[in-house]
């Protein structure tokens, strides 16, 4: 859509100026090169300039150099690669690296390309694998017949057990591997060399190493080439290297989101003109701000590079479709982005968000405190309503439901302008969807930057000068005014008028200046909401400063010569303000009366605007906003509700109702009635209030429901007491149709006091008291506790300067912080890492970003997350994790004091831990006797509530001091209240007790303190057996041997010794031996007949030595059998006579078996007598005997049995090595498939390095 903001009649007078000469950034998701539209540019120029994906996201760490040889290299994956001859590199030197293609996949490509692969290569194979497998189970059990007998009524013999274990073992993995099939994706070499002209960088997605086959790219800016990665995901990307070759980003995008952006912009059909974007002229500078590895959120590492590039490629303007809410206005990534518009005269527009309809619901970056961004809210016109959305009926242009309204928290009006939200045009190839309908202010701020485009264009084309300043003038003045400013601001955007303004008027004394208008307090206008700035009159001082554009820069002779004559003009009649005002180059004050008493109870807006005497046709010069908001009192008259019958509503009508919450409120519930019989109605429910350096998501509720004819529905929220509160009801702007609505509004207001509860374990008992301020409330108290919190310290920190992406044009330097955490976990859980120093902040933060990472011990990533911890709740399995975290800040000394900068580790708890509560401290003193029952409190009242303290043995595994739960507390009897006024709860965990010491020892068997020595110093010695290599540990194993031949723990050390040696295939005889000695040297019979009788529990002693022995005759059989096994392969093997190793058989793992002459090699008998053996003493399940059990699957061709081991093994501790041997197995199996997929993401499993920032 373009007529409504008059494009057509703009180029239809000036068609050279459609955006000719113009450089845009478009910082997004990133841009498609390879989407309709966005080739050239109307007069033939490539349309998109430079492209860069600032996130780091598809950065590939490429310091690894190779040489060529024989006209291949080696890539990090292990492929051999093939350099084409007609490639020059006269270094002979590659950079090569490894990517994951599912790092560069939006999360919806991902899903299809997982779902394509998975039907293609995977579940056809996999079918008739377990089709195979279930056929011979079944086989298996005709021969052996339905009973577990033989024939003849014979039990079945192990042979048979384990043939049928064998079969059972095939199906049951094969299953497994269905039910938890995961496709990580592929990994491609990435190669970079100097040509010796620029830097050139290929991609291997064939992953058959033949890179001539390949697109060979250079840095896009240079070349503006890109490619497609693969043809089954259409992705198109391009690369920069940076670092001499070190560093290669790959540039793809996050979603499609910044391709529609661009092209409502800017997009040029040369042979269909009516698809073009609004400035078809323009060329584009991509940067994609979102990071995939947090789905597409922004980052400030990103935002801050987006700036430092747009500033090298000399950018004109700025079109920003991210945001995000902020407690204050102010921050370091604000005060950048002004510091780009008003040293460099860049233009910034910005989404004003979509988190309406209530008031004050505006985003960052467009509350910035200096007013240099342009925000822009979403319009809907009558011809998008039948066009785009093939509405029924056509109705009046409106705001978006959905678009964020002003005013600012710091009174600012909040929209500058509105535009068209809604386009359908193309998108990225990926979605194979050639264009579609978005709609969203992501959508109207784009076409605002269009329409700006042409301004600028046309400007640059006469050689006028202009500021941001200036721009944002001419938009405001010249827009088509709407009676709805909060949403539309200074109204719909008017391309021709705003050139004629800018002809007219644009070079006038305050062309180049900005007005700094400040009420107090970093305010920019004046918003009084609550209710005591609105009972009475007030006065307000309010400051204006003139600022020219880079001020440190301007020429003297500017700010003498400035001066200007204004008339001040307002037209509420509850303002008082001057009627003149002169202005020099220096701040003015002047003061304002303000007098809403005789208002009704509504929101109102008006401003104190200064025109030019000399010239007042221009229009404001600046304006000072003034927003009053008169909430209706609700009181004990009341009975603390408010209601309202026959509200009536249209499409796209809001109603709003600012009510005083009573103080001591803590909820309340609103109710709805349909009067209609026959339409549904659908609506938004938007309740906010604002809290001092709050964003407004602090405290708002927000519910899109459809109520049915005569329909009924009730909706509870948390509230603040004594604030205003404002309850928005919207109809959705395209549910056609008229309804009537009945309303009411209720308060409850139970509270505990204090309202955030920090209880101690040592405090042993906790008191608090409920309050009761409105009405007779049933108190119920419930307190649970949901979170268990570790805090972490770095165990490593490290302090470096960035490099050339992060340094700006001035030379100053980025410094980077990477902190390491190391964390482990005893069970399965959910954790959501948190920095309480910088989390929740991003724009407003004083530092300039954060990111943080969790790794396995393998080095794989497994979670990412940035400033907003709630939305980056990760799974994770028991084991050992890594955290890596960034913080960057161009002092390095700011940097440096965050070196041991703790992060709270939150882990969700399997089911709550609930403290018990009750009427008197007594009661809880003894935890015993009747529970807090629920009892009514009248108004006015106070209850004592005493928490008895969680026993210890309730305490989550792994808690210590230091560490504390989280959870909340309730204390209304009431379902719904339940469920929304919730109270912090904080238990704190102190010195837990020491376990009680084993039983004494009987008198007899008490030791003199020499022989405690001896045994300890033997003890130590045998410890040192298994640690010492070759001649060493043989020696002190002769040693020990002379005076403990019998000592069992000796022996197995010894074997372990033997085990880890590097000739260990030379010993696996001795190691049989020993293992014997050690079996003999334990009564098994009376160890077996102890272990099966019922034993007294309280002989601690006796029962540790039990398991202590059995764990000796566990390790004993499960080596024996080992070694046994190791030998019958070899012996296999060597029998073949071919050289090539025999089914099943092991890799040689040093030296043959050397047998002693009377023995001979083992059979499958002997190794089964082990195996029968063994199981009497563990499950074969158990990883302590997988070792044995493995090779004795694989000595009697059970590959099935083998698997299985081999994936419990994974599944304790994920290991490259026993991946490789289940490849193997795989193999073996005839499942190519299987060893296919584990093969193409081992390098995600087992990556080479930690994932860069």
């Amino acid at each position: 859509p373009k007529r409504e903001t008059c494009v057509p009649v703009f180029l239809g007078r000036y068609p050279e100026y459609d955006g000719r000469g113009i450089k845009m950034a478009i910082l997004d998701s990133g841009i498609d090169p390879g989407a309709p539209g966005l080739q050239v540019t109307s007069d033939g120029k490539p349309k998109i300039v430079d492209m860069m994906d600032a996130s780091g996201a598809g950065d590939v760490d490429t310091s690894k150099v190779v040489e060529i040889q024989d006209g291949t290299i080696t890539g990090l994956s292990g492929r051999k690669l093939k350099v084409p001859e007609a490639w020059s590199n006269p270094s002979g030197k590659f950079h090569v690296g490894l990517k994951c293609a599912y790092e560069l996949y939006p999360k919806c490509l991902k899903e299809r390309v997982q779902k394509l692969y998975k039907e293609r290569e995977w579940s056809p194979a996999h079918g008739l694998a377990q089709a195979q497998a279930a056929r011979k189970l079944q086989e298996l059990d005709a021969s052996q017949g339905n009973n577990i007998t033989g024939g003849g009524g014979q039990q079945l013999s192990l042979e048979q057990k384990l043939e049928r274990e064998e079969r059972e073992a095939q199906v049951e993995v094969l299953a497994s591997l269905e039910k938890k099939f995961d496709d990580l994706g592929p990994v491609y070499d990435c190669v970079v060399f100097h040509d010796g002209a620029t830097w050139r960088a290929v991609v291997d997605s064939t992953q058959q190493g033949d890179l001539g086959s390949c697109t060979l790219l250079g840095s896009y800016s240079e070349t503006l080439q890109h490619a497609t990665l693969t043809k089954e995901d259409c992705l198109n990307y391009a690369v920069n290297i940076h670092d001499e070759g070190n560093l290669l980003e790959l540039v793809g995008n996050c979603s499609t989101h910044g391709t529609h952006v661009a092209c409502i912009a800017a997009a040029c059909f040369p042979e269909s003109p009516e698809r073009n974007g609004v400035a078809p002229g323009v060329q584009l500078v991509s940067v994609a701000i979102g990071d995939l590895r947090l789905g597409s959120m922004e980052t400030g590492t990103a935002l801050v590079r987006a700036l430092v590039r747009l500033l090298r490629q000399g950018c004109h303007l700025i079109n920003m479709s991210y945001g995000e809410h902020t407690h204050w206005v102010g921050g370091r990534l604000l005060d950048l982005m002004h510091e780009v518009i008003d040293r460099h005269g860049v233009i910034m527009l910005n989404s004003a968000g979509n988190h309406g309809p209530a008031l004050s619901t505006v985003n960052a970056p467009s509350t910035m405190p200096t007013s240099s961004v342009i925000p822009v809210g979403a319009y809907v016109s009558p011809d998008m309503m039948l066009a785009e959305y093939s509405l029924r009926e056509k109705m009046p242009g409106l705001g978006y439901t959905w678009t964020s309204r002003g005013p600012s928290p710091d009174g600012d009006l909040g929209v500058s302008v509105c535009a068209p939200g809604g386009a359908i045009t193309s998108v990225a190839g990926w979605t194979l969807k050639g264009s579609q309908l978005l709609n969203g202010t992501s959508m109207s701020s784009p076409h605002a930057a269009g329409a700006v485009a042409l301004l600028v264009s046309g400007l640059v084309a006469r050689g006028l000068p202009y500021s941001p300043y200036s721009v944002r003038r001419a938009l405001e003045n010249t827009a088509q005014p709407s009676q709805d400013i909060f949403a539309m601001g200074h109204g719909l955007l008017q391309v021709d008028r705003a050139f004629e303004h800018l002809l007219q008027h644009g070079q006038g004394p305050e062309r180049q200046v900005r007005f700094r208008v400040s009420c107090g307090l970093n305010r920019r206008g004046l918003y009084l909401r609550e209710p005591q700035h609105t009972s009475k009159p007030s006065v307000h001082t309010v400051t204006i400063e003139p600022v020219l554009l880079n001020e440190e820069r301007a020429d003297p002779q500017d700010k003498i010569g400035f001066e200007l004559h204004l008339s001040l003009v307002c037209d509420a009649a509850w303002v008082s303000a001057p009627a003149l005002l002169s202005m020099t180059y220096t701040s003015r004050s002047i003061s304002l009366r303000v007098d809403p008493g005789g208002l009704a109870p509504g929101c109102y807006y008006t401003a104190v605007k200064a025109f030019d005497t000399a010239c007042p046709d221009k229009g404001p010069i600046f304006e000072i906003p003034i927003s009053v908001v008169k909430p209706r009192p609700v009181g004990e008259e009341d009975n603390y509700q408010w209601r309202v019958q026959r509200l009536a509503f249209r499409p796209g009508t809001v109603h709003r109702e600012f009510l005083v919450v009573p103080p001591g409120a803590t909820w309340a519930c609103v109710q709805l009635r349909s009067r209609d019989p026959q339409q549904a109605a659908h609506l938004v429910v938007h309740a906010l209030q604002l809290q001092p350096l709050r964003s407004c998501e602090t405290s708002e509720f927000q519910k899109t429901c459809v109520l049915s004819p005569l329909g009924e529905a009730s909706h509870a929220f948390a509230v603040v007491g004594g604030l205003t509160l404002e309850l928005c009801l919207a109809k959705w702007w395209t549910n056609l149709g008229e309804v009537e609505l009945d309303c009411s509004l209720t308060f409850y207001g139970l509270q505990p006091d204090p309202s955030c509860l920090a209880m101690r374990a040592s405090d042993g008992v906790y008191r608090f008291d409920v309050a009761s301020h409105l009405r007779p409330e049933e108190v119920a108290p419930a307190a649970s506790l949901k979170q268990h919190v570790i805090v972490l310290r770095p165990t490593e920190s490290k302090v470096q300067p960035l490099g050339d992406r992060d340094v700006f044009p001035d030379g100053r330097v980025i410094y980077e912080i990477q902190l390491t955490y190391n964390f482990s976990l005893s069970k399965a859980t959910e954790v959501t890492p948190s920095c309480g120093l910088l989390s929740e902040l991003l724009y407003e933060s004083e530092y300039e970003s954060q990111l943080w990472m969790i790794f396995d011990i393998n080095k794989q990533l497994l979670a990412a997350g940035d400033a907003f911890p709630s939305r980056y709740a990760t799974k994770l399995e028991k084991g050992e994790y890594v955290l890596r975290l960034h913080v960057r800040h161009e002092q390095s000394a700011l940097v440096e004091r965050l070196s041991e900068l703790p992060v709270e580790l939150n882990q969700r708890l399997p089911t709550a831990l609930t403290l018990d509560a009750y009427r008197t401290q007594g009661q809880a003193m003894l935890a015993t006797g009747k529970k807090f029952a629920p009892i009514m409190a009248r108004p006015g009242t106070r209850l004592p509530v005493y928490l008895a303290p969680l026993p210890c043995d309730k305490l989550p595994k792994g808690c210590s001091a230091g560490h504390f739960l989280t959870g909340t507390v309730t204390v209304t009897k009431d379902e719904q209240g339940k469920k929304v006024a919730v109270f912090p709860l904080t238990y704190h965990i102190g010195e837990l007790p020491k376990k009680s010491a084993s039983c004494a020892k009987n008198s007899s068997e008490e030791k003199s303190p020499e022989q405690e020595f001896q045994e300890a110093l033997r003890d130590l010695k045998v410890s040192w057996v298994a640690k010492l290599q070759g001649n060493s540990s043989t020696q002190l194993y002769e040693e020990l041997k002379q005076e403990h031949s019998k000592h069992v723990p000796l022996l197995l050390a010894r074997i372990q010794a033997l085990d880890s040696d590097k000739e260990r295939g030379r010993y696996l005889w001795d190691m049989v031996a020993l293992a014997d000695e050690a079996l003999a040297a334990i009564d098994t019979l009376e160890l077996l007949a102890a272990l099966g009788a019922r034993t007294d529990k309280k002989d601690v002693q006796a029962n540790k030595q039990q398991d202590k022995q059995k764990a000796q005759v566990v390790e004993a059989l499960t080596r024996k059998g080992a070694a046994l096994c190791e030998i019958f392969l070899t012996h296999q093997e060597a029998g073949r006579g071919d050289g090539q190793p025999s089914p099943g058989s092991p890799p040689p793992d040093g030296g043959e078996a050397a047998a002693p002459a009377d023995e001979q090699a083992p059979s499958v008998a002997d190794l089964n007598r082990v195996y029968a053996e063994l199981i009497k003493w563990a499950d074969p399940g158990d990883s302590k005997v997988a070792p044995f059990v493995e090779k004795h699957a694989m000595a009697l061709r059970h590959h099935g049995r083998a698997a299985r081991v081999l994936l419990r093994l994974l599944e304790e501790k994920p290991s490259m090595e026993v991946e490789r041997r289940l490849q193997q197995v795989y193999r073996l199996l005839g499942w190519e498939h299987c060893s296919r997929h584990l093969e193409r993401s081992m390098l995600v499993r087992y990556p080479l390095s930690y994932r860069l920032f």
